[in-house]
């Protein structure tokens, strides 16, 4: 009898699972994708479609194709509850799928702040409804637009850099980020200098160690007390847990994220995988980005075509010194690495060839 294989969500390592199960087909296995797009975003690519120098096509892979490719059913369609104890998942259709194996690759969502009615406020994660906002203030000219990023890292300096960037042209616009910390802590303090200075030369407003408690209609609260007006209101203010963990019975770390072993197998449910920001690796800390779950995805291959063959597992050797590459809203960039960063247009050059050529890797023949 076939041993079954569920992929739940779309993410950076579940595009290199079906690489290489487009290679290396397993022996008398069933694997399913779902997802409830047929494409997914490159994280990488994101601030460059923002700012305009890419068109959302340049930034996608084709989810339906690679499983056409890989001989993988693909299903339209999100998951909405899962029960390792009794290896069923249930579909947003209703419908109710057993496995032998799951693995999940959900990505992660932004974190919420209290928000009155009519605010007008958009999330980084997903990426829809800030593409869709962006679309919607595009034609703004005369009166001008006041945009808040909150957030302190890396997302939100490319955001916000990338929104400048874009809306270059427009008359009194004005772009900030509001952070309740310093920009960019976790970082080399080159990294922050760097991105600071970016920053000015962009006309972008940092607006440090104020946390917000409130947004608005047409302000934001601070828990000072003090007030900033705002029309558009973007998040970009940390992790928060895909939805569907929630509705698990998969052990969980503090942030909510699935709690795997160094093999990423379920520290309760070791037949369930995870990968990238949906999963929290037993003694490392690695940090919520795409440049990991990328980083997880070999590995996740590996082990999931393993235990369909019945063979040992490899376990994940975490780089804390991974390079880090940083947009920087028009066509320069900053790369860090062992805390040692630079930042110009071939960075940018360097950024946009690595991004294509991991985009090509998963592209149609």
């Amino acid at each position: 009898m076939k041993r079954t294989l569920a992929l739940i969500g779309g993410g950076h390592a579940h595009v290199e699972v079906l690489r290489q199960l487009a290679e290396k087909p397993p022996f008398d296995a069933d694997v399913a994708l779902f997802n409830p797009s047929p494409s997914v975003w490159y994280s990488g690519m994101l601030p460059g479609v923002i700012a305009g120098h890419y068109t959302a096509n340049d930034a996608k892979v084709n989810l339906w194709a690679l499983c056409q490719r890989a001989r993988v059913r693909f299903f339209e369609t999100s998951v909405t509850g899962l029960n390792g104890d009794n290896a069923l998942l249930e579909a947003a259709h209703g419908e109710r799928h057993r496995f032998d194996y799951a693995s999940l690759d959900l990505g992660s969502l932004s974190l919420s702040i209290p928000t009155a009615p009519g605010a007008y406020v958009v999330t980084v994660k997903p990426i829809e409804p800030l593409l869709a906002a962006i679309t919607e203030f595009d034609s703004v000219r005369a009166s001008g637009l006041v945009v808040r990023v909150v957030g302190g890292g890396a997302a939100a300096v490319e955001v916000a850099l990338a929104l400048a960037f874009r809306w270059r042209s427009m008359k009194n616009r004005r772009v900030s980020i509001v952070t309740a910390t310093g920009l960019l802590e976790a970082f080399p303090r080159r990294v922050r200098a760097l991105a600071l200075r970016a920053c000015r030369k962009d006309g972008v407003e940092v607006l440090e160690n104020s946390p917000v408690e409130q947004i608005e209609p047409t302000r934001i609260r601070l828990t000072n007390g003090q007030t900033i007006d705002t029309q558009l209101t973007v998040l970009a203010t940390g992790y928060a847990p895909a939805a569907l963990l929630a509705k698990t019975d998969l052990a969980r770390s503090t942030d909510g994220s699935a709690h795997v072993t160094p093999t990423l197998q379920s520290s309760n449910h070791p037949h369930v995988f995870a990968a990238g920001d949906c999963a929290h690796l037993s003694g490392a800390v690695v940090p919520k980005s795409g440049v990991y779950a990328v980083r997880q995805g070999p590995l996740l291959a590996a082990n999931l075509l393993a235990r369909l063959s019945d063979k040992p597992l490899a376990e994940y050797q975490h780089n804390p010194n991974a390079l880090m590459l940083l947009s920087l809203g028009r066509k320069r960039a900053i790369a860090s690495r062992n805390g040692f960063a630079l930042g110009g247009d071939w960075v940018w050059r360097w950024k946009d060839k690595i991004d294509r050529e991991w985009i090509q890797k998963y592209a149609p023949p």
